[in-house]
């Protein structure tokens, strides 16, 4: 199994989604958005999102496994638009 790291970027207890980034063994990424889960008091679950947060890397590496997942390199010039 490869080994895939990832930040979370910055959220409130506002938002609905946050952005998260996985990063495999030779720096490449791939960006998911994952529903914050809140508590009854429209706070964010912290517990909750640890959890989704852990399930969702298992959920990956399997994805990763069977070919579903694309992971870009982040230097790569993106190709040019078709003309």
């Amino acid at each position: 199994m490869s080994n895939i790291t990832f930040s979370v970027g910055e959220y409130t207890s506002e938002d609905k989604t946050v952005l998260v980034t996985y990063t495999n063994e030779v720096g490449h990424t791939h960006e998911r958005r994952i529903v914050l889960p809140k508590t009854s008091e429209g706070e964010i679950d912290a517990e909750r999102l640890t959890s989704r947060l852990d399930n969702q890397l298992q959920g990956l590496y399997n994805k990763v496994e069977v070919g579903a997942v694309t992971f870009i390199d982040p230097n790569a010039n993106p190709e040019e638009p078709p003309v």
